[in-house]
């Protein structure tokens, strides 16, 4: 048999109309029905719908995501100023910082730059390079602030034996308003600005203050905000406290630092005995130091004569921390130090 015709003068007769066309014009529908082609429709697409697959969910080699491990960053040269005259406070700038109120950060490598005098307001490096770290205050995005006295409970913690430290407490600039009262005398014969900080105060001017005030310039001392709290944690971690105070070597004066302790440390607060006073003799205030002996103190010349013995350079035993008020708003560096967490990645 041969191929077949094409048609081209032949009929067909369309399935859909039943109409006569030509048959050359006629098409085949997917169902198989033979129409013309203006007649001709074509399989609806949802006769046959594609196969949807459902829709990705994730890369194939997919990495999860990690929190970013804490890092240190670098302060500005000068990041580091003091608070106000009187705080114990001190301030950080540092521009996009992201910490919140109760962070523990550490500094390394800091270089303080204050004034030696008053040595209550004297910090180096390593009062604030602390390993513990310093608990955080924030002021804004860019600043915020921590005080050097925040460790004390961990010093106490680390060194204290109920029944057997001994812990010093100083009273002329730890407990009392001692550096206001000066100033104010150095203030009222002009020797500083009023209101004006501390650092221009002297140990001259300080001994000038006692002097013109006698013995009620210690009677009349103001006691700091701080010292209820600062008592009542010592006691909490030792059981008990001893004050201590230069000897003025004027009878009258020391009966006037006692009165004062009495009036203002009584019942649970009051310390154990009367005021040890020590002269500024470096071998009277080593003779207090020893094994399972402890001193807050002010002045980082006691602090050092407590822990170290000036003569032969040996370790006493004894632990010193240095507290810390601010002698006025001052900027005092940094260097190159960084702030980070208390533990980092090496």
């Amino acid at each position: 048999m041969s191929n077949f015709a094409t048609g081209r003068k032949s009929k067909a007769i369309s399935d859909r109309s039943g109409m006569e066309f030509p048959y050359t014009e006629m098409r085949k529908e997917w169902n198989g029905a033979f129409v013309h082609e203006s007649e001709f429709e074509p399989k609806h697409p949802q006769l046959e719908p594609k196969v949807q697959k459902g829709d990705a969910q994730g890369l194939q080699n997919a990495r999860p995501d990690r929190v970013e491990p804490p890092v240190a960053h670098m302060l500005g040269l000068n990041a580091f100023s003091s608070g106000a005259r009187d705080s114990i406070i001190v301030n950080v700038n540092d521009p996009g910082h992201g910490f919140v109120n109760g962070d523990v950060v550490r500094f390394r490598n800091t270089q303080g730059k204050l004034p030696p005098y008053p040595e209550v307001s004297h910090l180096e490096g390593h009062d604030l390079d602390v390993a513990q770290g310093h608990v955080v205050t924030k002021i804004d995005n860019d600043n915020f602030s921590f005080s050097p006295n925040d460790t004390l409970t961990k010093f106490l913690d680390d060194n204290c034996n109920p029944g057997t430290t001994t812990v010093f407490v100083d009273m002329d600039g730890v407990l009392s308003e001692y550096y206001n009262a000066v100033a104010d005398y150095a203030t009222s014969v002009g020797l500083l600005e009023s209101g004006g900080d501390w650092y221009g105060l002297t140990p001259a001017i300080e001994q000038a203050a006692v002097n013109a005030g006698g013995a009620t310039f210690f009677s009349d001392l103001a006691k700091r905000a701080e010292a209820d709290a600062l008592v009542d944690l010592v006691i909490a971690k030792n059981g008990s406290y001893q004050i201590i105070s230069d000897d003025t070597g004027v009878s009258s004066f020391n009966t006037a630092k006692q009165n004062w302790v009495n009036t203002n440390f009584t019942g649970a607060r009051a310390p154990t005995g009367n005021i040890v006073f020590h002269t500024l003799n470096a071998g009277a205030t080593f003779a207090l130091a020893g094994p399972n002996k402890l001193l807050i103190d002010d002045r980082t010349f006691y602090i050092n004569l407590f822990e170290t013995n000036p003569d032969t350079g040996a370790a006493t035993g004894g632990k010193g921390f240095k507290y810390y008020e601010s002698g006025g708003i001052l900027k005092f560096g940094g260097g190159r130090s960084s702030v980070g967490p208390v533990t980092v990645l090496a």
